[in-house]
């Protein structure tokens, strides 16, 4: 109950800091002939200290991402894969468009289940699916997450690149250090929140 009253506290103050933000310039259109490609980039969303030391208290696995793109990018899918007798599935996905070539999105992973959320000026988009991953019956298990604010991925078109990843081993000897193709892990259960850009096709 206090994690569902946190999260919407933290989707407010998301929403008011997007209607005070100053408007940034769009990155640099790949199409315009500069002499570099525009840097396409997600990163974690920065909150205040205090929010910060909240989300540590309440250990909330996933996290808040900003990302900003060029005019070739017109979308986005997040995904959330769990692995179900060695293969891994899709338990759910939601997309979105990009009209501003800047955006923000969620993912927070629950113990039944995991939340996607798309916010704007306009307001939030939540969307909810169930499932088990079977974590809980691992001797070992290990995280790996775009979870630092100093940390800032490069956005690769149409390649699907994770944003939180958890395994686990029945056997704790066979751990293995995580990396982010989890698809080759070797593990017994997991889940991984995945999101992917969509860029239009050529002469569109």
């Amino acid at each position: 109950m206090k994690q569902r009253i946190f999260i919407t506290l933290l989707l407010l103050t998301l929403l008011l800091s997007a209607c005070g933000k100053k408007q940034m310039p769009p990155p640099e259109d790949q199409n315009q002939g500069g002499s570099a490609a525009a840097t396409m980039t997600i990163s974690q969303t920065r909150f205040s200290q205090d929010t910060e030391d909240v989300l540590k208290l309440l250990d909330l696995k996933g996290g808040f991402y900003d990302f900003a793109v060029d005019s070739t990018i017109t979308g986005y899918s997040m995904n959330v894969w769990v692995l179900s007798n060695g293969e891994w599935v899709s338990s759910g996905e939601i997309s979105g468009k990009i009209e501003d070539n800047r955006g923000q999105v969620g993912v927070q992973l629950l113990e039944d289940g995991c939340n996607f959320y798309q916010l704007d000026s306009s307001g939030h988009t939540k969307y909810s699916v169930k499932y088990n991953t079977h974590l809980k019956e691992c001797a070992a298990t290990g995280r790996m997450a775009l979870n630092t604010a100093d940390q800032v991925v490069i956005i690769e078109p149409g390649k699907e690149q994770f944003l939180f990843i958890e395994l686990g081993w029945k056997d704790a000897a066979a751990q293995t250090v995580l990396n982010e193709d989890f698809r080759s892990s070797n593990c017994d259960a997991g889940v991984a929140a995945t999101i992917t850009f969509t860029a239009a096709p050529s002469g569109a």
